[in-house]
């Protein structure tokens, strides 16, 4: 019976050849056989690394074989015996690397990522010492005889197939965790029944997928000795037409591809290769005895030697050697002793406990942190705790109010371990690093008293209630929390939800809110299919030029200049106020205007301003609103992609008098700029810069650029969920999201659609906001007089 094991697994490989793929096949078939449900995802290292990177690798590789085996050789003893050039090889490979396999684990999510690629494993070993990959990584060595890109000591184990290799990796890194295990190959590839057939012995020459050597000279003296000789030229025309020309009749049977090779090699008595990789691998798995003829540089060499003392193969050092070889193979006592030398290699091996080891392996404890997440940790204070969530409402039917608590805490028990986002916390001190919690507790995270709304109850209303739960900080040893707050007159409940910032942005917040608490994420898939590509990313230099536009443009932006919204916050407890729009009438004002949503909503929310300060007396012809923009796309990460992936940048909205078409006109063109000429990509390089400062400085420049200076309010639009969702049978009415204020800036606007409904959260600070508590009915009016407009 299938085994508990992780329920998403991530195989890094890489094109050069067949033999990666082939041990990346080899886990993929043990893991859908041990772990019941397992979704399977593979990436290309090669491919992940940049546009051209994999025919270039290829085409180096294959000519440096070929026509420079010395070069090729050279570098392989460099890589093995002189280690600065060995730490530099590493430091380059897996700066190049790191990036594309971080946007495959941001966008495919998985328990448990397997390399069987070196350059991959170098890649995950990057990412795994900078804090960026939480989740259980290991290698699966490909190679008898592995040379030093294959250790990456920071990863949670290395299975190598031989005693030797795994030595091989201590030395080179005495802290990685290795392990010898049985070669990574298909189940197919096992020893054949029977004892070898009378007759001419079959001999399969096998020198990889493309073909290296003078396969031709091997072949002949095979035939030499009288045997016959099954050939694959690795769909080389020039080969097979150099076959063909030997004229050896039915003896030598010449293929283009072997279609089955497990097959093939089950069906001969020896196999000949000179590479010692995949084919080894695979007749040692079939206890065919193996001949490695002339093998390749670097690591051929390697694994030839390697695998010659360890007493499973036999090295041969041209023609006549290869040729006594197989004479001495065709007695059958000689024969049977190498089968039985095999066997008892074999008996030692358990390759389905190897990948059941696998699934055991769990995420470090701790990671360090993204650079954006640890800017929100350090621009959170005593006044201005920097906490994202939601204000969830249900409408009436369903579970009971009293019993939505246990729901809760039954949702947290089930579906929070498989929601990356919820198994994190923060340790304290100097350095704070994310903890991962592989079963949170439903204690910790979700209040058991409600908080009461009502005539009778705690607080007059549910906005009074949000103000009281996101009033207080959260500890970020728990991160997130959920409480419900019952309103008996009505039977409507809210679910209240917050998390610190650092754990991330609002898109990938809500999605985890939803993806916990709703009944339909019960049958929503987690995760992409195999076969999703991410978009291209741009060339670095492109990027860079880009960035460097937008940092002159934030540059020459004037000052932000004095605000009514902006002043001294006088403490925590800011108002929490909701208000709902109708989602049609929202979308029908934006098609009028020939606008997003986006753009519409601002320009409500400046209309509303622009009333609000007219009536207070204190006129402001613009405010700087910081409007969140994502940078998943651009990334090629998913919106689960947990982590802060956003770029704020400014948008001026006009807050003067003037007609509602030319201030959403005004408004539209603001949005449209701010996303423009590489400002998301300057300001997102701006928070990344300022969240990799030491801490000691970084703090205070944190607070320094998050705050009035730069910015009068926070104004966030996010696209939310369109389709009806429920909540233990209840609808989800509204979704109002929360989002806290900056340093000095008193006002912060979330807003959400949500079904039919375009949810508005409001955070202000009453001693700052003029006429706060008229502000939602002023949204309501201004939205009414766009549609007319």
């Amino acid at each position: 019976m299938p085994a508990a094991g992780p329920g998403r697994l991530l195989l890094v490989t890489g094109s050069i050849g067949e033999g990666h793929h082939a041990a990346a096949r080899a886990v993929e078939e043990r893991a859908r056989a041990l772990w019941d449900g397992v979704e399977v995802v593979w990436t290309d290292t090669l491919a992940d690394m940049g546009r051209g990177t994999a025919p270039a690798f290829r085409s180096i590789y294959a000519g440096c074989v070929r026509y420079l085996p010395w070069l090729y050789g050279l570098y392989h003893r460099l890589l093995r015996r002189v280690p600065p050039f060995r730490a530099a090889t590493r430091a380059v490979i897996g700066a190049w690397s790191a990036p594309g396999l971080a946007a495959a684990v941001d966008r495919h999510r998985p328990d448990l990522v397997v390399a069987t690629f070196p350059e991959g494993v170098t890649g995950l070993d990057r990412l795994r010492r900078r804090g960026r990959l939480p989740v259980a990584a290991a290698a699966v060595v490909a190679d008898p005889a592995p040379h030093p890109l294959w250790i990456g000591p920071s990863l949670d184990l290395h299975l190598v197939s031989t005693a030797a290799g795994a030595e091989m990796l201590r030395r080179w890194a005495p802290e990685a965790r290795v392990r010898v295990g049985a070669p990574p190959v298909a189940r197919r590839f096992h020893p054949p029944d029977g004892d070898r057939a009378a007759g001419p012995p079959r001999v399969l020459v096998s020198c990889g997928s493309m073909a290296f050597g003078d396969v031709a000279g091997i072949c002949r003296a095979v035939l030499d000795t009288g045997a016959d000789v099954l050939v694959g030229t690795g769909r080389d025309p020039a080969l097979r037409r150099r076959l063909e020309r030997m004229a050896a009749g039915p003896a030598l049977d010449v293929r283009d591809w072997i279609d089955d090779p497990a097959a093939a090699v089950r069906g001969c008595d020896v196999v000949v290769t000179n590479a010692g990789g995949a084919t080894a691998l695979e007749a040692i798995a079939c206890t065919r005895p193996l001949l490695l003829v002339d093998p390749v540089p670097g690591h051929g060499e390697a694994n030839a030697l390697l695998l010659a003392r360890a007493g499973l193969a036999r090295l041969c050092r041209g023609p006549d050697e290869l040729g006594a070889a197989v004479r001495e193979l065709s007695r059958p006592d000689r024969h049977a002793a190498a089968v039985a030398a095999l066997r008892a290699h074999l008996r030692s091996t358990d390759p389905d406990a190897d990948v059941a080891a696998l699934g055991r392996l769990r995420a470090p404890d701790g990671g360090r942190m993204r650079a954006q997440d640890a800017f929100f940790l350090d621009a959170a204070t005593r006044r201005v705790p920097q906490q994202v969530g939601a204000v969830v409402v249900l409408d009436p039917g369903g579970v009971e109010a009293r019993r939505l608590p246990r729901l809760l805490a039954d949702l947290v028990r089930e579906r929070a371990p498989g929601i990356d986002l919820l198994c994190r916390s923060l340790t304290d001190g100097r350095s704070p690093r994310w903890v991962r919690d592989p079963a949170p507790d439903p204690g910790r995270h979700v209040r058991a008293a409600p908080l009461t709304v009502g005539p009778d109850g705690r607080y007059r209303s549910v906005d009074d209630a949000a103000t009281a739960f996101f009033g207080s900080a959260l500890d970020p040893a728990v991160a997130w929390e959920l409480a419900v707050a019952p309103e008996p007159a009505t039977d409507r409940v809210a679910v209240l939800a917050r998390a610190h910032h650092a754990l991330g942005d609002g898109l990938v917040i809500t999605d985890a809110l939803v993806a916990l608490l709703t009944d339909e994420s019960a049958e929503r898939p987690h995760g992409r299919a195999r076969g999703v590509e991410r978009p291209p990313r741009p060339l670095r230099w492109r990027r860079a030029a880009r960035t460097l536009r937008g940092l002159w443009h934030l540059a020459a932006m004037p000052p932000a200049g004095r605000s009514p919204l902006t002043g001294t916050v006088r403490g925590p407890v800011h108002r929490r106020i909701g208000v709902d729009l109708d989602g049609p009438a929202v979308r029908a004002a934006a098609r009028a205007h020939g606008v997003g949503t986006t753009a519409l909503v601002l320009a409500v929310l400046a209309e509303a301003l622009h009333r609000t300060f007219a009536e207070a007396g204190v006129p402001a012809s613009r405010v700087r609103a910081m409007v969140p923009i994502t940078t998943r796309t651009r990334a090629g990460a998913d919106a689960r992609a947990t982590g802060n992936r956003m770029a704020v940048v400014p948008a001026d909205l006009p807050t003067g008098p003037m007609p509602p078409h030319l201030r959403v006109a005004a408004v539209a063109r603001a949005v449209h700029r701010a996303g423009t000429g590489g400002r998301p990509e300057a300001a997102s390089a701006a928070v990344d810069a300022a969240g990799r400062l030491p801490r000691p400085l970084r703090g205070p420049v944190v607070r320094l650029v998050h705050g009035r200076r730069f910015f009068h309010l926070v104004a966030s639009v996010m696209p939310g969920v369109r389709r009806t969702v429920h909540v233990g049978g209840r609808r989800v009415d509204a979704i109002r999201p929360v989002l806290p204020l900056a340093g000095g800036v008193g006002l912060a606007v979330g807003a959400l659609h949500c079904g039919s409904r375009t949810c508005v959260g409001i955070t202000a600070d009453p001693d700052l906001v003029p006429l706060l508590d008229g502000l939602a009915d002023r949204v309501r009016a201004s939205l009414r007089d766009m549609g007319r407009s």
